[in-house]
């Protein structure tokens, strides 16, 4: 349907999203262009705040550029799922999330999220969690994934440690593998595996615990990060093993 009128002037964008995946305080939604006309999506990847973390935000992004990117991803032969994560308060989408590297043969794909709010306080983490739930869940009991993982840089560790709540384990680092400018850090490799997720809806009876039940497990969490005790465990075992190729000098 055309947006111009009888004057042949351009009309916004107007209507809602439709809902993909309903949750308790966000629902994942289809994309479309009112979130670049109206929402300004593509805007996210041009603040160097919301990409410091991230592979974003070396070029800048376009309204153009996003609309193509959405056109690339909304066909069946796309390895890749985009959602887009609308608080149920809001009529705008406050972020995205995303399947990619969808591989049917190792039934594994790579989570990945953006979310376009300066806002870190607790109600962007829970944004965040239950969007990560949803898409984890509709990953495994949907599509019949057996691995969803992701990777986030080092200084994310806070991150790292609510989202093992649920049952994305730290399984190593890449050393020196994110560069943003002159700042170098680890890169974090975590997942869930299918048992992961099964054990935990088998204890809870569902794997989104919902909001308050979260919130009692995030203040009861150990303050240690599972990436530190990784890390340790990792850099012991390795000046462990140097010890023994020395004494075959």
């Amino acid at each position: 349907m055309s947006n111009e009128d009888q004057g042949g002037e351009i009309q916004p964008p107007t209507g809602d999203y439709e809902t993909f995946i309903e949750g308790e305080t966000i629902d994942l939604v289809i994309p479309r262009d009112i979130a670049i006309h109206r929402d300004r999506w593509h805007a996210w990847f041009n603040d160097p705040d919301i990409t410091r973390h991230s592979d974003h935000g070396l070029w800048p992004n376009t309204p153009e550029r996003q609309l193509a990117f959405l056109e690339s991803t909304s066909h069946g032969e796309s390895d890749r799922l985009v959602l887009l994560i609308r608080p149920k308060s809001q009529k705008q989408v406050v972020g995205v999330i995303s399947l990619s590297g969808i591989n049917w043969q190792h039934r594994m794909a790579q989570v990945g999220m953006v979310i376009g709010e300066r806002d870190r306080g607790p109600g962007a983490i829970l944004q965040g969690l239950e969007a990560k739930a949803l898409i984890t869940r509709h990953a495994f009991d949907t599509m019949g994934l057996e691995r969803v993982w992701g990777s986030q840089a080092r200084p994310l560790a806070p991150w790292q440690r609510y989202q093992a709540l649920f049952g994305f384990r730290v399984e190593g680092m890449l050393r020196n593998a994110f560069r943003r400018g002159q700042d170098v850090h680890d890169l974090i490799i975590t997942s869930c595996i299918l048992s992961d997720y099964q054990a935990l809806v088998e204890k809870r009876g569902r794997y989104w615990p919902g909001r308050e039940a979260l919130f009692d497990m995030m203040r009861r969490m150990t303050k240690e990060s599972p990436v530190d005790a990784v890390q340790d465990a990792i850099n012991r075992a390795n000046a462990d093993y140097q010890v023994l190729l020395e004494d075959l000098e």
